[in-house]
């Protein structure tokens, strides 16, 4: 089945009217089925998305509610509620927190670079409490190499539940993941767990291939970046984004203003340093293994992209 559709490339609602030139699509089964990427995660549109909803066990995160930017291609939309469900089998209520992915239509997003043609979303880190307890954010929280929150005192970051979201990803039927933006300190937290728990080494190293933390951007050591590649012959979709450079002053301003603004876990609870500090021994861990966090720990290898990407921010 063939359709042809006429659209305004500046048309998209929540799309920045970059240009009002009349364009005529013409839609094979894959972009029926899936809808349509236009253009690069940069400088793209969306048409046709799948909306992502809430469930019992996908909530948007509070902070990024507003503007209802939960739009993508259905590759993805249908990943991260497949990832969030499996999650959830493995570890009973687990909620998976999701942020921005793009708008209905595509185009420009606030605070984004990329975004704009329905392939990233931006997923929470799972956090729990001393106890092991998933605990819940109003948005999206930093964490040090050690697995501590910045910040909010008692949250961790739970490698075996981080590690479930991402395994699932990558083992998605329908979508294929190409690029899963975190900071190297919290990738090394995750391979070193799926080491630890004997997962095989083909996924380990899909894993380290695509967790990457990019330059040029701020590190993701809040929440994870995920992309997706586009669908098997869809015409106008383009994979790699073409960089757009932001001036040297706006980096530094939002790099000390922070992503998301100021701390949401309680009044006169202020960011501390993000020095790195040795890991930190999980809640089920023996109590001899947490006597001795102290103890000198192998660096992981560098990780980072060979350029720079194109997201400033998530």
């Amino acid at each position: 089945m063939i359709a042809s559709l006429t659209l305004s490339t500046g048309a998209f609602p929540g799309g920045a009217p970059k240009h009002s030139t009349t364009a005529r699509a013409t839609l094979g089964p894959a972009a029926i089925r899936f809808g349509r990427s236009i253009g690069s995660p940069t400088e793209g549109h969306l048409l046709g998305g799948m909306h992502l909803d809430e469930t019992a066990y996908v909530r948007i995160m509070p902070a990024d509610a507003a503007g209802d930017v939960r739009w993508g291609l259905e590759p993805l939309v249908s990943m991260v509620d497949r990832a969030a469900r499996t999650v959830r089998r493995q570890f009973p209520d687990t909620i998976t927190s999701v942020g921005h992915l793009s708008r209905e239509g595509g185009g420009e997003v606030e605070r984004h670079r990329s975004h704009e043609s329905g392939r990233d979303a931006d997923i929470g880190f799972f956090v729990r409490n001393a106890s092991g307890r998933q605990i819940l954010g109003s948005r999206f929280v930093p964490f040090r190499a050690n697995g501590a929150a910045v910040g909010w005192p008692g949250a961790y970051f739970d490698d075996a539940k981080n590690w479930a979201l991402i395994a699932a990803m990558l083992n998605d039927p329908e979508a294929r993941v190409t690029h899963v933006f975190v900071a190297a300190p919290l990738r090394a937290r995750l391979l070193a767990h799926a080491e630890h728990a004997g997962v095989p080494a083909t996924l380990r190293v899909r894993a380290a291939e695509v967790m990457q933390q990019p330059r040029g951007a701020l590190p993701h050591d809040d929440h994870f970046h995920i992309r997706i590649a586009c669908p098997a012959h869809m015409g106008g979709c383009v994979e790699n984004p073409m960089l757009r450079a932001r001036s040297a002053p706006m980096m530094h301003a939002m790099v000390a203003a922070g992503r998301r603004g100021p701390a949401p876990y309680g009044p006169g609870v202020s960011p501390t340093s993000r020095s790195p500090l040795p890991p930190l021994a999980p809640a089920h861990a023996p109590a001899d293994a947490r006597q001795n966090q102290s103890r000198d720990e192998t660096p992981a290898p560098p990780a980072s992209m060979a350029v720079p990407v194109d997201d400033v921010d998530g």
